[in-house]
């Protein structure tokens, strides 16, 4: 099942399917996220994303490259969630009501899902983000400690930090996210030879699973390696603004922290983590959807 065939699941089975595919995700990809926040909130610009990870090991052990996880861990199941199963639905509305063609549909149905999506990942990602880079004079132990410190400082607004630059993120990245994977899958030989192939090869075998799961793997990377280059600069804005403490030198808007990074050279700070995080997490989440959906199918 591509990401032009999603509107055939029900709003329930788009939903669980993708809680799965969010855990498969963060879990895959979260310790390269963790060295990608660090790079990019560091004053310097010498460090490198191996010797950031050998710093994180030696002063924390393999436990600190997860710091964090368990806010990201439930918020991207739920960002997930919510983002498949919105994004089915609008797809569904798209081409059964408006009578839209594929090429239309999936990017809409992407940008209208990660408005849905940005109001769950924010305040997750805010949490985690200041766990994962903390102010020299703040230790979060837990999320429970930074919660509160975060409701302490700056009240319920402060959970809304980063959310105009999530947004600007996720947005146009979800738009270009569904469309690269529709694509790439209608470009799989195992879509352009089906009629040829499906005799020999009928669904339920094998040959027919691993050939599926491979196109998976292979399209959910590079979708989310395309997403990830593309959506970069908005990225490293958005955890700047999320980790400045209020009336700080940090503390700016989304078009003037990225007019102070273009000055620094860091628009593509983190850029290696993140590519090399993108391929492994985009194809274990989409091959754990694939498969999710499959076993909801009619559910």
């Amino acid at each position: 099942m591509g990401a032009g065939e999603a509107q055939g699941l029900s709003p329930g089975a788009s939903y669980l399917a993708g809680c799965i595919a969010g855990s498969a995700n963060i879990i895959t990809g979260f310790p390269f996220d963790t060295v990608k926040v660090r790079l990019q909130h560091q004053h310097g610009s010498t460090g490198t994303p191996i010797g950031t990870a050998r710093i994180i090991l030696k002063h924390q052990g393999v436990r600190g490259l997860f710091t964090g996880l368990s806010p990201q861990l439930v918020g991207g199941a739920l960002e997930c969630g919510v983002n498949y199963a919105v994004y089915s639905q609008v797809l569904s509305y798209c081409r059964t009501e408006a009578g839209w063609g594929p090429w239309a549909s999936v990017p809409v149905a992407g940008a209208a899902a990660g408005v849905a999506l940005s109001c769950i990942l924010s305040p997750a990602e805010l949490l985690k983000c200041r766990m994962q880079a903390p102010d020299v004079k703040l230790a979060f132990r837990t999320p429970r400690d930074c919660l509160r410190h975060l409701l302490r400082t700056e009240g319920l607004r402060g959970l809304t930090r980063g959310l105009g630059a999530t947004l600007a993120r996720e947005v146009p990245g979800n738009s270009l996210y569904f469309s690269s994977y529709a694509l790439l899958k209608s470009a799989w030989p195992e879509s352009a030879a089906a009629s040829t192939s499906d005799a020999a090869n009928p669904p339920g075998t094998l040959m027919a699973r691993l050939r599926a799961g491979a196109s998976a793997i292979i399209c959910g990377g590079l979708a989310g390696t395309i997403m990830w280059a593309t959506v970069l600069p908005l990225d490293v804005a958005k955890t700047r603004i999320q980790v400045a403490m209020p009336g700080s030198k940090r503390d700016l808007g989304l078009l003037a922290t990225l007019a102070k990074l273009r000055r620094e050279g860091k628009l593509y700070s983190g850029l290696a983590p993140t590519l090399v995080r993108a391929f492994p997490a985009n194809a274990a989440q989409w091959l754990a959807w694939e498969v999710a959906a499959d076993l909801l199918q009619g559910w």
